[in-house]
């Protein structure tokens, strides 16, 4: 079994070291905590019950806001999850502290162990998070908003995307549908596993294949009308008999496809369905307004400060639950019954 001692020769420190990283007793150098901390991690080691109870017994009512700013986040859409969450942590007086950088998690071992905040709330989740790993080692409680592919160590809170992506497929095959086009976000956002758009693109993929339809995967490849006319161009080279268009891009995006279809003579949905996927309800302001299943920030935020704050109260669900929450489908008349190309 590990012990402080396993932990002490790892990290190249005194026993004692180790001790003070934990309890606070000391002041300890933010290098050596990190050197400790990743000792911790590595041989899985779980602090004693006392060590937690320090924590737990003086709260600070300030907790960290982890929020990776990647190359190809949505920065419009941005400050709608943090201004979500600060508007729910001040229901309970709590401050938040934002954490921005797209390799943070030196920090968050440093911060969980400070004794300076209460809990962390993880945002912009990866499918192989590497802050996600930190959360059973940390004396404070971990809550993702979004989940990984193992969410084993904390508890997460998610739109339900693998429902959304058969949602919006099952729409396209009652209205006849069996040529859909996909259009994803850029390439980069899927190779580094961002969460939701991963299980969205699965889940519609995989169900349209149940169902028999043929399936155009294109990614974006950028918002302006040159581009975007690129891609639909290219999208119906691959497959000319295309009736069907889910997008999980910009409002940008989507409205210089819209655009671009005019300009081959399709009108929606006389000729061609679209719908957007992942938006946040203002799919009503596009040239055409499109049927819509949004993400739900608000909810998806409130319900992960909420279930942070049963955690402090020691009334918390156990580590591995995740809530999913399943958003509605908005109806505005751009999903229609298949018709042929002339």
């Amino acid at each position: 079994m590990v012990g402080i001692k396993d932990v002490a020769a790892l990290a190249g420190v005194s026993i004692s070291t180790v001790s003070y990283v934990f309890s606070g007793k000391r002041p300890v150098s933010d290098a050596t905590k990190i050197r400790v901390l990743k000792a911790v991690q590595q041989l899985d080691y779980h602090p004693g019950s006392g060590a937690a109870m320090l924590r737990r017994d003086r709260r600070t009512h300030l907790i960290v806001l982890s929020s990776p700013m990647h190359p190809y986040t949505d920065y419009s859409n941005y400050a709608t999850f943090f201004f979500a969450v600060v508007a729910r942590a001040r229901h309970y007086h709590y401050n938040v502290v934002l954490l921005m950088d797209e390799d943070d998690t030196d920090e968050l071992l440093r911060m969980s162990y400070s004794g300076m905040i209460d809990g962390v709330l993880l945002l912009d989740v990866t499918m192989e998070d590497p802050r996600v790993a930190q959360a059973h080692t940390s004396l404070v409680p971990y809550v993702s908003i979004g989940y990984a592919s193992d969410p084993s160590k904390l508890l997460s809170v998610d739109v339900d995307f693998h429902a959304m992506g058969r949602r919006a497929v099952d729409e396209f095959y009652r209205m006849g549908h069996r040529h859909m086009l996909m259009i994803g976000s850029n390439t980069q956002s899927y190779e580094e596993g961002s969460n939701f758009l991963v299980r969205t693109k699965k889940a519609a993929i995989d169900r349209a294949q149940v169902l028999g339809i043929q399936t155009t995967f294109l990614c974006s490849t950028g918002d302006d009308a040159r581009h975007v006319s690129q891609l639909i161009d290219q999208a119906f080279r691959l497959d000319p008999e295309i009736t069907a268009i889910m997008a999980q891009t910009s409002i940008s995006h989507m409205n210089n496809t819209i655009v671009a279809l005019s300009k081959r003579g399709l009108s929606i949905p006389k000729n061609i369905s679209m719908l957007a996927l992942s938006t946040f309800g203002n799919a009503s302001v596009l040239e055409r307004p499109l049927d819509e299943i949004p993400m739900m920030p608000h909810e998806t935020c409130s319900r992960g400060v909420d279930m942070l704050m049963e955690c402090l109260e020691g009334i918390g669900k156990k580590p591995g639950t995740v809530e999913l929450i399943r958003s509605d489908y908005k109806r505005r008349g751009s999903v229609g019954p298949v018709r042929p190309h002339s």
